[in-house]
C-alpha cells in the first residue's frame, strides 16, 4: 500500500488517513506548515531518525511504518516454505509463555552437546547473513531448548537455560534484521528471562544488551536508555571479579545505551554512558583491555578496546541493526569474532 512511497509521502498518506491537517501535525511536532509541506512533497529530506520518530508518534504509527522496512523473507533452499510465520507461532506458543498451566512438553530432551551445536549453527547462519536458514531452524530449536530446560536437573538445567537464552537472542537478532522488531522484542525479553534462570551473569548481560537493541530498533529510545541504566546497576556487582568477556558485555551494553541516548538527543546521558556510567576502574579496564595484542588481527576488530575506539563514531549514527555477537554460555562467555577459523571460535561452551 505504501511500499513505493518515500518517507515524506508516507507521512502525508498516514496524516490523511488520520483526518489530520498539515497545521495540526506540524504543531504536534513543533514545526511549521511550510516545513511539513516540503517534507511531504520531497522538497526536504527526512534524514534524522529523531524527527521521523516524532512524526510516527504524532500519527500513532510505528517507526517501521514510516521507514517501510521489508518483512517478506523470500523462499530459498535454506529457508524452505515456512519462514517468519512459523517462528511467530513458536514464540506465541502458550507453553513458552507460562508454566502455570502445568503442561509438560512432550518428547525426550536433546543431549546438551547436540543442542549446543544447533545453537551455534543458528548463530553462525546469522553472522553469515543466512537468515532463511536461521528462521527455518529456530522454531524447532526453541521447542528443543524448552524440553531440555524442563527435563534436566541441577547444573544441566542451568546449561539448558543458557542455551535457551542464546536461542531466543538469535531469534531476536534475525527478526530485527527482517524488520519484525515487535516480535524481536518478545524474543529478547523471553531470552532475558531464560538467562536469569541460568545464573550466568555474562549471558544475562548479553540479553540485557539484546533487549536494549530491540527497543532501539523500535524507536523506543527513552526506554532503551532506562533499561541500560537499570541493567548496568544490576550487573555492577560482578565487576570486581569480572572476566574480560564480562567487561566486554558490560561495556557494549553502555555503548548501546549511548546510541539510544544520542538518538533521544540527550547529550549528557550519551557522554555518561560512553564513560561507563561512572563505573570508575571497570570502565577504564573495558577501554584498556589487556592481552589485545595476543589476539588474531581479525579478533582485534571485535575486542573491547576496538568497541571503545569506535564508540564515539557510532553513538550518533542512524542505524537500526543490533551489534550482538555470539556469546559463549560459560564463565568466559564472550562475543565471538565474526571471522572464524575453527569450532572453538564459534560454539557456545556452557560452564562445567
Amino acid at each position: 500500500m505504501t511500499t513505493n512511497l518515500t518517507i515524506g509521502e508516507r507521512v502525508a498518506w498516514y496524516r490523511r488517513r488520520r483526518g489530520m491537517s498539515q497545521e495540526v501535525l506540524a504543531g504536534l511536532v513543533g514545526r511549521t506548515v511550510d516545513w511539513l509541506s516540503k517534507a511531504e512533497n520531497n522538497r526536504l529530506e527526512l534524514d534524522r531518525l529523531s524527527v521521523i520518530k516524532s512524526l510516527a508518534d504524532a500519527l500513532d504509527v510505528t517507526l517501521g511504518d514510516l521507514l517501510a522496512e521489508p518483512t517478506l523473507l523470500e523462499w530459498t533452499s535454506d529457508s524452505g516454505t515456512r519462514t517468519v510465520p512459523a517462528l511467530r507461532s513458536a514464540l506465541m506458543n502458550y507453553r513458552q509463555l507460562t508454566p502455570l498451566l502445568g503442561v509438560t512438553t512432550e518428547g525426550e530432551p536433546t543431549p546438551l552437546n547436540e543442542l549446543r551445536g544447533s545453537v551455534a549453527e543458528v548463530w553462525d547462519a546469522y553472522q553469515d547473513s543466512r537468515y532463511g536458514f536461521a528462521t527455518r531452524r529456530l522454531p524447532l530449536l526453541l521447542a528443543d531448548a524448552l524440553i531440555a530446560a524442563q527435563a534436566y536437573e541441577g547444573r544441566d538445567r542451568e546449561q539448558a537455560y543458557e542455551l535457551m537464552a542464546m536461542t531466543y537472542q538469535g531469534a531476536a537478532m534475525v527478526l530485527t534484521k527482517l524488520g519484525e522488531t515487535d516480535l524481536a522484542w518478545i524474543a529478547a525479553d523471553r531470552g532475558l528471562a531464560a538467562a536469569q534462570q541460568s545464573g550466568n551473569a555474562t549471558v544475562t548481560g548479553s540479553l540485557f544488551r539484546s533487549v536494549a537493541h530491540c527497543l532501539l530498533s523500535n524507536g523506543r529510545f527513552d526506554a532503551a536508555v532506562q533499561l541500560v541504566g537499570d541493567a548496568g546497576e544490576y550487573l555492577r556487582s560482578g565487576l570486581d571479579a569480572a572476566t574480560p568477556e564480562f567487561l566486554s558485555i558490560y561495556g557494549t551494553l553502555y555503548l548501546a545505551g549511548s546510541m539510544a541516548a544520542a538518538r533521544a538527543e540527550d547529550r549528557g546521558t550519551t557522554q555518561t554512558f560512553l564513560g561507563g556510567s561512572g563505573s570508575g576502574g571497570a570502565a577504564t579496564r573495558w577501554r584498556c583491555q589487556p592481552r589485545v595484542d595476543s589476539l588474531r588481527p581479525d579478533e582485534r576488530r571485535h575486542s573491547p578496546s576496538g568497541h571503545c575506539r569506535r564508540a564515539g563514531r557510532h553513538a550518533g549514527r542512524v542505524g537500526l541493526g543490533p551489534a550482538d555477537r555470539h556469546p559463549r554460555a560459560s564463565d568466559r562467555a564472550a562475543d565471538s569474532p565474526q571471522p572464524r577459523s575453527g569450532p572453538s571460535a564459534q560454539h557456545p561452551q556452557p560452564r562445567g
